[in-house]
């Protein structure tokens, strides 16, 4: 018999594949999201929540994704899009993009956070992890990206397990479904202070260079419809139903931001 905690993570795990899902058609004044960094597995109670939100500005819309192309797709449309840095920084990189960021997302004031990589035994080198399962709330491609960068694009490959949370993560190497977790330092910390005689079971290996958190962006000049979906996002952190979004989102609060340099992506990826 399993835990049931292990139970619970394996039926997350396949809630994945059922992701709620919709054809999407060329929308004004939308909102349209897409994280690679985080499994978010309930996009029809996001949308939901959100939805209702945006209602008290307009008749907005927020659609998640969880195809890459297909978000892709709506790029040059006029709309707002959130997406993580790391994907931004790529777009810009294969100069794919003109949208230019407006906000960027904050935990507790901070922009930035970092990834660690963990394990429950205590190894003396990461190349004994070579084409060990390492658990991650990020896809594949984004996944791979930060362990290479961590390891220094060593010639160490890993099979990604990809699980909705951190916090299933770190429970997937505790239990023995991974011999590695890839996970943000803050949820680390959460581990330690809710169940500390967990947390003394793991040992971390290497940590990441600071990552910008999800930024908002837009093309400019803004129209005044755009305008004001913007100040709606800028809003969330204000109301008991904003804060819930934003907690499914994976962070708290939001900072201004007029230009690329502001977001110090180049320790991003």
């Amino acid at each position: 018999m399993y835990p049931l905690y292990l139970k619970n993570i394996l039926i997350s795990i396949f809630s994945v594949f059922i992701i709620f899902s919709t054809p999407v058609n060329a929308t004004e004044n939308a909102l349209f999201f897409y994280n690679p960094e985080s499994n978010i597995n309930d996009f029809r109670t996001l949308k939901k929540l959100f939805d209702a939100y945006l209602t008290n500005y307009d008749s907005y819309q927020f659609q998640p994704f969880d195809n890459k192309n297909t978000f892709e797709g709506f790029l040059q449309e006029d709309n707002v899009f959130l997406l993580s840095s790391w994907h931004y920084l790529n777009l810009r990189k294969q100069e794919q993009t003109n949208l230019q960021p407006v906000l960027v997302g904050t935990i507790n004031g901070n922009m930035t956070y970092t990834k660690v990589l963990s394990t429950k035994k205590n190894i003396i080198n990461i190349n004994k992890l070579h084409k060990k399962r390492i658990a991650s709330a990020g896809d594949k491609s984004y996944t791979n990206d930060m362990l290479q960068n961590m390891t220094q694009h060593s010639k160490v490959k890993f099979k990604v397990l990809t699980v909705p949370k951190d916090i299933d993560a770190l429970m997937s190497i505790i239990f023995g479904m991974a011999q590695g977790a890839l996970t943000s330092r803050h949820s680390l910390d959460t581990l330690l202070t809710l169940n500390p005689k967990k947390y003394q079971l793991l040992h971390q290996h290497a940590e990441s260079e600071a990552i910008t958190l999800p930024i908002v962006v837009a093309h400019k000049p803004v129209k005044p419809s755009i305008k004001k979906l913007l100040t709606a996002i800028e809003n969330l952190s204000t109301s008991n139903n904003g804060k819930e979004i934003l907690g499914m989102l994976g962070w708290n609060g939001w900072q201004k931001v007029n230009s690329v340099e502001q977001l110090k992506l180049g320790s991003s990826f």
